[in-house]
């Protein structure tokens, strides 16, 4: 099942994604409202029932909202394909733990919502990551439990500023600026797809420039739920970008790092959930 947030009238609403366009929950009475509302339902069943026989919006005629208004945590993980490591270090070996860091909801923008570049950075780069959702409050969750704390999966672009990035041992400034979290276009609930199962591309004005397999994270999802949840309480509603696959700008030769600049296209794309994109602006 695919669930988005998308602007109606001038009000968020919550929409099901069928295959023959979307279903504006908001109309049907008894139907969740929120995003956070259909976290909160034991049969997510229910919502396809509703939903039957409902008209639908044809989603290029919606305007797009984050599928998470404002989490409490942005976390996102360094790092996490062999490969992606490698294009910077040939030499250097896997991470012993995950690399985590964070952004705000201020970096936050969705499908076909601008990427602004920051007037501090020369150097702004894409990463294409699967996002995790955490669907109920997650502590000191075993790994072997820890799918059953996941409400579905989203696309993000971790947009970074490189040159801030290096600044400092610390990542924030290159990573916080305002738009650096494209997000959507909707979420992909977890009893639709296995987190293994996933083929993960990015794309650069139309170019393929990333792609790896979910099973291909050094540290898998289960692990790094039950990781995560054992240093803070996970709650609903919180993401976790998951890592990007190598092919990223600054890890080609230095004659070809094309830079993003305004009118760029980026693209991220699972098969199961669809395209997230976003233009680059000033």
């Amino acid at each position: 099942m695919k669930l988005l947030m998308f602007e109606r009238d001038g009000r968020p609403c919550l929409g099901l994604w069928k295959d023959e366009g979307i279903v504006d929950l908001s109309l049907i009475p008894g139907a969740p409202q929120t995003m956070e509302e259909a976290m909160g339902l034991d049969a997510l069943g229910v919502i396809e029932k509703l939903a039957e026989g409902q008209s639908t919006l044809a989603p290029q005629s919606v305007r797009f909202l984050t599928p998470v208004a404002r989490p409490e945590k942005i976390l996102c993980i360094g790092l996490n394909y062999k490969p992606h490591i490698e294009e910077f270090e040939k030499s250097a070996g896997l991470p012993p733990y995950p690399v985590i860091f964070g952004k705000f909801n201020n970096a936050l923008t969705p499908h076909n919502g601008p990427v602004r570049l920051c007037s501090a950075s020369s150097m702004h780069d894409y990463e294409a990551e699967i996002a995790v959702v955490i669907g109920k409050e997650c502590r000191d969750v075993p790994e072997e439990k820890a799918l059953s704390y996941v409400f579905g999966y989203t696309l993000a672009n971790d947009i970074t500023a490189r040159d801030l990035q290096s600044r400092t041992g610390q990542w924030t400034q290159g990573k916080g600026s305002d738009t650096f979290c494209p997000l959507g276009p909707c979420i992909l609930t977890a009893d639709s797809v296995s987190y293994d199962a996933m083929t993960l591309e990015g794309y650069k004005n139309g170019e393929l420039r990333q792609k790896a397999q979910s099973s291909e994270m050094i540290f898998p999802i289960p692990f790094l739920v039950s990781y995560i949840s054992k240093i803070m309480t996970l709650r609903p509603g919180d993401l976790i970008l998951t890592g990007t696959p190598s092919g990223v700008i600054s890890g080609r030769p230095e004659g070809k790092r094309d830079w993003l600049k305004k009118g760029d296209r980026v693209s991220v794309y699972v098969g199961q959930i669809g395209c997230l994109e976003n233009t680059v602006e000033e």
